[in-house]
């Protein structure tokens, strides 16, 4: 499964960089645990903590923003899925915890390599609990704005006590409802191969979406709730024509909408869109 899109956003990732790094100064200055960072059991001294401390929530501060700042402007082309995710933090993790015990093992002169477990013990113990919350958190974002989506769609299909007139439905090759939208908001669709592109107002905004079917499969839709067939490869909403004309190129329906240009009308269609036209 792909991550939340809200882990691409910077705003949230900003805020997890900032709060990862207090939490765990926070919880080594309350709690004040001994590292046993040697099998002396050396602690960090009082002077050596209040040094080593901000220096090293730096460190980690610095490593967060790096892959964070990648993470929301390289990535969501590619869109991770959760696996993935973990890796990155994985790999996230390990790095923030070489630049530690490099800092360490040269201010408190202690071995690099063995100075290593420790340091990815202790760090993955502080670390777990805002690493999990910040997932969690995000997951459950991610599910109510799908549930309030999915709530909209429904409400929108049908409503309690109304026929929903004046809706289309516009449904993929397998029948699952896509896109809920006013018959007097559609301006034009437009077919592509296998897929189809339903242009329409949406307050004033053009909007466009693109759903895998064929023109075939929407004949019928689109023929019940007023979109007149103009072309092999388009349907227009015959209340948002201005003009009909003919160019060099062949036949045209000017839209009144700003945005939307002409839509061509070939030989086939001309008559029966003329027709309906001049009624209208």
């Amino acid at each position: 499964m792909k991550i939340p899109e809200q882990l691409y956003n910077l705003k949230p990732n900003i805020v997890f960089c900032l709060s990862a790094p207090v939490f765990a100064l926070l919880f080594v200055v309350i709690y004040n645990p001994t590292f046993n960072l040697t099998p002396d059991s050396y602690a960090l001294a009082d002077g050596n903590k209040g040094l080593c401390l901000p220096i090293l929530c730096a460190i980690e501060l610095g490593v967060l923003l790096i892959s964070r700042t990648l993470l929301c402007f390289a990535m969501p082309r590619h869109r991770i899925t959760e696996m993935e995710f973990l890796l990155w933090q994985a790999i996230e993790y390990v790095v923030a915890c070489l630049f530690f015990d490099l800092f360490l093992s040269l201010y408190l002169h202690l071995d690099y390599f063995g100075l290593l477990p420790r340091i990815l013990l202790v760090s993955f113990g502080i670390n777990l609990f805002p690493y999990a919350f910040y997932w969690v958190f995000m997951e459950r974002m991610d599910r109510d704005q799908r549930i309030a989506e999915a709530y909209t769609l429904m409400n929108n299909m049908r409503r309690p006590g109304e026929n929903n007139e004046g809706m289309v439905r516009f449904a993929d090759d397998k029948g699952n409802v896509k896109l809920v939208v006013g018959a007097d908001k559609v301006i034009s669709v437009e077919s592509s191969g296998n897929y189809l592109t339903v242009t329409y107002d949406d307050g004033g905004k053009l909007l466009r979406y693109t759903l895998r079917n064929t023109m075939k499969g929407i004949d019928k839709i689109c023929t019940a709730n007023g979109l007149v067939r103009c072309h092999r490869s388009f349907f227009v909403n015959i209340n948002k024509v201005k003009v009909i004309r003919r160019t060099p190129e062949g036949m045209v329906a000017e839209i009144d909408h700003p945005g939307v240009d002409t839509v061509p009308v070939s030989k086939t269609y001309a008559s029966d869109l003329i027709s309906l036209f001049s009624e209208n």
